[in-house]
């Protein structure tokens, strides 16, 4: 199921948006109930202290002629206190008119308790009264009351009570959650320095079961894999050992042939099976060992071209005015420039350039030649190991292990490397590698 836009994606907001919706929830009910509660306790005291009234002006008018009641209902009449009027007063307030929520309350629990309590009328302007319509003495008459000295005071301190309840779990709430998110974050962190073939430290085993059970699996598949990569390289280095002995030999047993017309053959065929056997080496020894260095960039791209001037291979070299300095692993940056060199002398054609460049944040080795590129459904396909492009380059001495290798070097710096055809013919492999901030 796809999730709203606004839904957070990270584990802590998650588990800190729906805290707070169940939070609110929560006390929105309490809140809710206590003015319930609150309001039928009003109205029963209500009722409870009307119902004393009319017992006491029952009292009261007990004996008297309608007269003297008349006269007594005149001299008791105060327009703030509570009082009767005749039935048939001016100053009734309509029979429809609105009633609030705790005027409705009153009138029930009236004519729940009270007998001879008939209609409930309410006003709200000069002051707020209830009318409630009863029978005394056998007649029926107004009881006017002002409502002011019945209500309680307002729920503001138990909202407020709330709202600070509520921040205060909240709090506690976005505690536990970013607890628990943390050693998932750092899981995350860890498996991408592993994923660009970095080696990261154990993780801490701690937190609920559940991710601490996940932590100590990390930490289980890391032990594995340095076991593994312990065997590999025992295994690669008695590989380069027992190879290149024999290797050595057919190299001097080539330079003693006397037949001059197989000599340039078979020393082409040992150093193709020397080249095929470094790049084996490489890609399957792996990359993480070296550490970051500060590097002129400029610097090692001169040093790459000068092992090619060496061999009679002419390069140019275009270089940004001002190149910052960067955190780079030399060796295998070097490494990777050669490859693709390699790759451009082998497969493209002169000219060929190297160019060093800053684009915003990225530092970025472009090699060009002008051969006839790639073809443009096939650049994808090129980094992919042991992949040859065509039946033409098969039988030229490469193990299609050349873009792969320097495709792991740029993932291992937190780049990448791009493949594109020049416009004007050619290839050009960008290697982009991110500068760090500051």
């Amino acid at each position: 199921m796809r999730l709203p836009p606004l839904f957070p994606r990270t584990i802590f907001w998650r588990l800190t948006w729906l805290t707070a919706l169940a939070l609110i929830a929560s006390l929105a009910f309490v809140v809710a109930l206590s003015g319930y509660n609150r309001q039928q306790m009003v109205a029963r005291q209500t009722s409870e202290q009307i119902g004393e009234m009319l017992a006491d002006l029952e009292d009261q008018l007990d004996g008297m002629s309608a007269s003297e009641q008349a006269e007594w209902i005149a001299l008791t009449h105060r327009p703030y206190a509570p009082h009767l009027v005749a039935l048939n007063s001016t100053d009734a307030p309509p029979a429809k008119a609105p009633r609030s929520p705790q005027t409705r309350a009153i009138a029930a629990a009236l004519q729940q308790q009270l007998a001879g309590v008939g209609e409930v009328r309410e006003t709200r302007q000069p002051k707020k009264q209830l009318w409630v319509r009863v029978n005394m003495l056998g007649q029926p008459y107004w009881l006017v009351i002002p409502l002011g000295r019945f209500q309680s005071d307002p729920t503001w301190t138990l909202a407020a009570a709330a709202a600070v309840f509520a921040l205060l779990a909240l709090s506690v709430a976005g505690l536990f959650a970013w607890r628990l998110n943390r050693p998932l974050r750092e899981l995350g962190v860890a498996a991408a320095r592993l994923g660009r073939g970095e080696r990261p430290e154990p993780l801490p085993e701690t937190g609920p079961r559940e991710v601490a059970q996940l932590s100590a699996s990390f930490n289980r598949m890391l032990a594995d894999l340095d076991a593994t990569e312990r065997e590999r390289a025992v295994m690669l280095a008695g590989i380069s050992h027992d190879l290149r002995t024999p290797l050595a030999r057919l190299k001097l047993g080539v330079e003693m042939m006397q037949d001059m017309s197989l000599q340039d053959g078979m020393r082409e065929d040992v150093e193709d099976i020397e080249r095929i056997l470094g790049q084996f080496i490489d890609f399957a020894r792996g990359l993480g060992e070296e550490a970051l260095q500060t590097v002129d960039p400029a610097e090692l791209a001169r040093s790459v071209l000068a092992r090619f001037a060496r061999t009679g291979v002419e390069i140019e070299l275009h270089l940004d005015d001002e190149l910052p300095l960067a955190s780079l692993r030399p060796l295998a940056l070097t490494r990777a420039l050669v490859n693709l060199l390699d790759n451009a002398c082998r497969y493209g054609a002169a000219p060929l350039s190297l160019s060093v460049q800053q684009h915003a944040q990225q530092l970025v080795f472009q090699v060009c030649d002008s051969g006839s590129g790639i073809p443009p459904a096939q650049l994808g396909d090129a980094l992919k190991p042991f992949h040859r492009l065509d039946s033409a380059r098969r039988a030229d001495g490469g193990s299609g292990l050349g873009l792969a290798i320097v495709e792991r070097i740029a993932r291992l710096h937190g780049g990448m490397l791009q493949l594109s055809n020049r416009r004007e013919g050619g290839l050009c492999a960008a290697l982009r590698l991110p500068l760090a901030r500051g």
